[in-house]
């Protein structure tokens, strides 16, 4: 665990012949394959966030509320990826990022059992811009969605396929020669490469058809734990891209969103920081582009 920094948030802003300007440019950290920003909420400055487009909202780690001065006033239904639970509402609250305001934003508070982190930056606050995820120099780029226009030639196009609020899209594994496709979700808040949904693992009978290298104990935010074999993935294809020999989990979740018989797997961010990113959830569309960490280790 690295020790907290208090990092300033800076507004950027740069001119490129032909691209669109950014409001804000936002530095971040890669840390456990999490994507890694500081935020202010409401008087509290230099909350650590973690950015997470399998979070359909925004909230505050229970481990951090001391730092906080938040009103309670409300409840509400926390579903995870492995179950459910009910959590506190800070109804409405100020969050600053970058030089970007969002007010009036409800704040539930999950019992993490961590320190690592203060809070989960969600999609109700990435929809309202078109962000660029750029690894190869460890910053977000946000944008307004009615003005982008930087040329995307070199990216691969995705359509976002939302199932139950969450973003997915079509993609496919390679086992012993037969082709799996399916809706795939991206989720940057997850650690792993793919964790493939039980219902879609079970169909299939993919912990017979693929050679078994161990085992992982995942957690979701409800608190719930579960273990799962680790199988690898002979190969897996995001667009006309492949991967080869992929270290994937088997869920064995019973509910929660990885218990849903509607998506097929889930993509963490060991997958998905090998691209950087455009990311446009309001029109649905992620475009995808290799990266330097291409060639980095899965574990």
């Amino acid at each position: 665990m690295s020790s907290f920094q208090s990092i300033l948030l800076c507004l950027i802003s740069f001119s490129v012949f032909g691209q669109s300007n950014s409001i804000s440019v936002v530095p971040f950290t890669l840390e456990n394959n999490g994507i890694y920003i500081y935020c202010k909420i409401n008087e509290t400055d230099s909350l650590k966030f973690l950015f997470d487009t399998g979070a359909d909202g925004t909230v505050i780690n229970g481990q951090s509320l001391e730092k906080l001065n938040l009103k309670i006033d409300s409840q509400t239904l926390n579903i995870g990826s492995n179950g459910s639970n009910m959590v506190d509402v800070s109804s409405s609250n100020t969050i600053l990022f970058g030089g970007i305001t969002a007010t009036g934003v409800p704040l539930p508070i999950i019992p993490y059992e961590t320190t690592q982190f203060d809070g989960v930056f969600g999609t109700n606050l990435m929809s309202k811009h078109i962000i660029e995820i750029d690894y190869d120099k460890s910053e977000l780029r946000f944008y307004e969605i009615s003005s982008y226009q930087n040329d995307l030639k070199s990216y691969e196009k995705f359509k976002i396929h939302y199932v139950e609020n969450y973003p997915t899209i079509k993609s496919a594994l390679w086992v012993n020669g037969k082709k799996y496709s399916g809706f795939f979700g991206l989720d940057t808040g997850a650690d792993n490469t793919l964790t493939i949904s039980p219902f879609y693992s079970v169909k299939n009978k993919f912990e017979e058809k693929m050679k078994k290298i161990g085992l992982a104990i995942s957690q979701g935010s409800d608190g719930s734990k579960y273990e799962s074999p680790v199988v690898l993935a002979p190969e897996i294809h995001l667009g006309n891209k492949s991967l080869y020999e992929v270290p994937i989990d088997l869920s064995q979740s019973a509910s929660g969103v990885h218990a849903t018989k509607e998506i097929a797997g889930f993509y963490g961010n060991s997958i998905l920081k090998r691209f950087n990113i455009v990311l446009d959830l309001k029109n649905e569309f992620i475009y995808l582009k290799l990266n330097k960490n291409l060639y980095t280790a899965f574990y």
